[in-house]
């Protein structure tokens, strides 16, 4: 399940670095239906109504499978034409129907193929075998399997042209897929269910996907599409998500801690749900505002190319890198969800104690000579009292905090379009500071978001860090282009009395580098040759590892002396302290994903020379970026 996105989609490794290098000429078009009848449409799914009919502990449930035409923009817009699953004698919809039961059930199901080829069909299936277990289905056949719910939990179920897994479907096929969903008694009930999705309705000429033309989806619809939800504060909600996509997603969650349903999850704000991942999730409502949970690859919430363009299948001249990704106050389209918490009515306002430390950071912008496709670099950078701290290479410079103490950072835009700072994992009092000004407010009821900067003008973000640990900023407007800009940088947020001591606590953050012509790179603290971090013999050593890149969603970390991986004790997740029975010794090597933060910590036994190496997964494993640590004798 989670192979190499390039063994899929040819050689482009991550997909935003990809889409810099991909070009739009050589274009096919996307496949037209065989039969001559117009196609229908395709029916929005929400995931609130179960398919099939439960009785006496047994779901009859009667799939099929054909082309419609799918509106991933909402009802009146462009249709584009695909496979989707629907039940007998109703539309077909995307995603497919919903599988809700309790556990236990006997499920009694049939799949008609009525597309032009054979199908192959997986998640039917007891549980335990639900993605590895294969249902061949010819052209114009009905294929008929009966199994038993036997464990509780999310799951999914979905349908491939050519016998792929999950992880290799990106075109007409990637839309074919469903979730199922098995409850235990008295467990308590799921809100909301959600399937991820990307489609390449365009290829190049080698076949693989032209990343231009990519959607990406929750339950069929790209933001501002999507869902809005609205909770009451103090609610507890409840989620399942299921990754029916080619590839890893990092979910992030704005404002609050969620917690995978499984027997070691601890708290996060930023999950990696591989392809084929199925989990349930639960967070508390506490706070009142508009919030997001959104993926958090760059270009999977930016907005698509126009719907035109996919169905013609043909490049078009005005439709460049730049545009697609550069678009100056463009609100986030793609992988998105707009959340609202709506305060009840004894809510009062909370007002912060003390006076607030101010700080001000200031984002600059210059031209790149060389740089493709005209990008600059943006840069931070940070006045605290006397000092004015500059930017490090292509990262902002850190911003240190003390737990429980209010601050007020007055963010200045010197650029020449709009931008916004994201307080990245820090559990924000309320979302008016909390930087989202990139969802678009016009497009929510009532916004409590902090505007866009615009350029020459100045926001000031009050709020209290409620927890002590390791945390990111970064800019909300433009994604893409911001952050590759240089538009990022560390937060340590510690407990009251303590101060950073840079000698035993490191910052491993890896964003990107303009050190090169032809575009960023991944980098560590903003370079692509840092300088060696420095360590001490039985000192203990604090590793803040942080990714903020483009597309580096699965990256992995580790340490070692020459060709020997040392170990090291994890200790922190998204700024929280992991569980007790979590933090143990363990071999130096840590999956990282895009948004994520985790915390280690070794003792150096010899002096010499460590290597800490980061290797992208998605990429042959290749190294992207290190760092040397020397460790000398006390």
């Amino acid at each position: 399940m989670k192979r190499s996105k390039r063994s899929i989609l040819g050689t482009g490794g991550a997909l935003f670095v990809a889409g810099w290098l991909a070009t739009t000429a050589g274009v096919a078009a996307p496949a037209r239906p065989h039969a001559q009848a117009p196609l229908a449409d395709i029916a929005s799914n929400d995931n609130t109504a179960a398919g099939g009919r439960l009785a006496h502990g047994t779901l009859h449930i009667a799939l099929i499978a054909r082309r419609g035409l799918w509106y991933p923009d909402g009802p009146g817009t462009i249709g584009l034409p695909i496979e989707a699953f629907g039940e007998a004698g109703r539309p077909l919809r995307i995603p497919g129907p919903l599988v809700r039961v309790p556990l236990g059930t006997r499920v009694v199901a049939s799949v008609r193929n009525e597309l032009s080829h054979d199908l192959t069909v997986r998640g039917l299936a007891a549980s335990a075998d639900a993605l590895t277990t294969a249902l061949r289905v010819p052209h114009g056949a009905t294929r008929h399997v009966t199994f038993d719910l036997d464990r509780a939990g999310a799951f999914g179920y979905y349908g491939s042209d050519k016998g792929e897994t999950v992880d290799g479907r990106v075109f007409d096929d990637a839309e074919l897929s469903g979730a199922i969903l098995v409850e235990a008694p008295h467990a308590p009930r799921v809100d909301h269910v959600f399937v991820l999705g990307l489609y390449a309705p365009v290829k190049r000429k080698d076949g693989t996907p032209n990343f231009i033309y990519m959607l990406e989806t929750i339950n069929g619809h790209a933001y501002p599409a999507t869902e809005r939800l609205a909770y009451e504060r103090g609610r507890t909600v409840r989620w399942a998500v299921f990754n029916a996509s080619a590839m890893l997603h990092p979910m992030h969650l704005h404002g609050f801690y969620f917690r995978i349903n499984r027997p070691d999850a601890y708290e996060e704000v930023t999950h990696p749900f591989y392809p084929g991942e199925a989990d349930e999730l639960s967070w508390t409502a506490d706070r009142a505002g508009d919030w997001m949970f959104h993926c958090h690859i760059d270009d999977h919430i930016s907005r698509h190319a126009p719907l035109r363009d996919m169905l013609s299948g043909k490049a078009d001249p005005h439709l460049t890198i730049a545009k697609r990704f550069h678009l100056p106050n463009q609100p986030m389209g793609g992988m998105v969800i707009a959340l609202k918490v709506l305060p009840r009515g004894d809510d009062h306002a909370s007002v912060a104690s003390g006076s607030p430390r101010r700080l001000a950071l200031e984002a600059t912008a210059r031209v790149v000579p060389g740089a493709r496709f005209g990008l600059s670099q943006d840069s931070f950078a940070l006045t605290d009292g006397e000092r004015t701290i500059p930017a490090t290479g292509s990262l902002g410079p850190l911003i240190v905090l003390t737990q429980g103490q209010p601050v007020a950072i007055a963010v200045t835009n010197h650029m020449d379009e709009a931008t916004s700072v994201h307080w990245h994992g820090v559990a924000l009092q309320d979302s008016y500071d909390d930087g989202g000004a990139g969802m678009g407010m016009s497009m929510m009821a009532d916004p409590h978001m902090s505007p866009a900067i615009e350029p020459g003008q100045t926001f000031v973000a009050h709020f209290v860090p409620p927890d002590a640990g390791t945390f990111t900023y970064h800019s909300h407007m433009d994604d893409g282009w911001q952050l590759a800009g240089g538009l990022v940088g560390p937060l340590i947020v510690l407990p009251p009395g303590q101060h950073f001591d840079s000698q035993t606590d490191h910052i491993v953050m890896i964003s990107e580098s303009f050190e090169e012509a032809g575009g960023p790179r991944p980098a560590i603290g903003g370079s692509l040759s840092p300088p060696p971090l420095a360590a001490t013999v039985g000192v203990p050593q604090r590793l803040r590892f942080a990714d903020l890149t483009l597309g580096g969603e699965n990256l992995v970390v580790s340490l070692s002396a020459g060709s020997h991986v040392l170990n090291w004790m994890p200790i922190a997740k998204d700024g929280r302290d992991l569980p007790a029975r979590l933090q143990r010794p363990a071999v130096a090597i840590h999956a990282l994903t895009i948004g994520e933060t985790r915390d280690f910590r070794f003792t150096p036994a010899q002096a010499g020379i460590l290597t800490l190496s980061v290797y992208d997964l998605d990429n042959d494993r290749a190294l992207v970026a290190s760092q040397q640590i020397e460790v000398s004798a006390p």
